[in-house]
């Protein structure tokens, strides 16, 4: 009797041990489960994941720039004034100064020599100085190859003496065309001569009151269309200097920036093709 009893109390403990090894046991799986499952180290699956925030932050970056970056930053004018320096000079830089307005000034070797404070404001204010020449008479300037050449570096050394600067930039009286012919352009570019032309036509000293700015601005439109920065032609006027504020308001409202020519641009000038001829002085 006591055997059967210390048997059965055996049983029962076994019984008792087993449930709570299986209580256990489930409790360590739902723990488990609730865990987070750790995978075997994968290199390839961390250089992906790498090269993903990469490529991300980049595109982010790019994105970012294109939002900083003005949609009219290449847009490009080029103002000339001819003629100069004149007793208005000062009136257009005014005007350029308070549009924040670069130019260059193409100007005449007799004019530098009576106004040299002019000059000097105009290196002063940040402006581009290039030369016209002497007489901008073209029985004169045209007569010869030499004559051209002389003029230009006449001009060359008044600049100079006033400014302690020796520009190479030029624009020859009435443009190159036809009179400008490829001897002539040889010459000048074998002294470093950098001959400059125009392609707006301002004609603002025949046009009257301030219809040279509609004439420009259409210009300005036509070339916008072939992708060609405008490089105006004015001249050191009065009329010109009072309508100018509405031109650079254009400009300004339309996102160019208004430059000055460099000595290390590739100059713009006409192609002879078969216009150009030597002049032909009357006698």
């Amino acid at each position: 009797m006591r055997k059967r009893i210390l048997l059965l109390f055996f049983l029962a403990s076994m019984v008792l041990f087993y449930s709570c090894q299986l209580d256990l046991n489930r409790d360590q799986v739902d723990s488990k489960s609730t865990e987070p499952i750790e995978t075997s180290h994968n290199p390839e699956l961390e250089r992906n994941k790498k090269s993903s925030e990469r490529e991300k932050t980049e595109s982010e970056n790019l994105e970012s720039d294109i939002e900083l970056v003005s949609p009219n930053i290449e847009k490009t004018v080029y103002l000339t004034f001819d003629d100069g320096p004149t007793s208005v000079t000062t009136d257009i830089l005014d005007a350029l100064h308070q549009f924040n307005a670069e130019a260059t000034f193409f100007m005449l070797e007799p004019l530098m020599r009576d106004m040299p404070e002019v000059v000097t404001k105009i290196v002063e204010a940040g402006h581009a100085v290039g030369l016209h020449g002497v007489t901008h008479n073209k029985e004169h300037f045209y007569q010869s190859e030499q004559s051209a050449l002389e003029e230009m570096m006449t001009a060359q050394k008044t600049l100079q003496q006033i400014t302690g600067i020796r520009s190479n930039l030029i624009r020859t009286p009435y443009g190159s065309v036809p009179y400008l012919t490829n001897s002539f352009r040889d010459i000048l570019d074998s002294r470093g001569f950098k001959l400059w032309d125009w392609n707006v036509d301002s004609s603002d000293w025949s046009l009257s009151s301030g219809q040279y700015v509609e004439t420009v601005i259409n210009q300005i439109e036509n070339l916008v269309k072939a992708d060609v920065a405008p490089i105006i032609l004015m001249h050191d006027k009065q009329k010109t200097a009072e309508h100018l504020p509405i031109l650079l308001t254009y400009l300004s409202d339309q996102g160019y920036q208004m430059k000055r020519m460099e000595e290390n641009m590739l100059p713009y000038n006409f192609n002879c093709y078969t216009r150009c001829h030597r002049l032909t002085v009357q006698k």
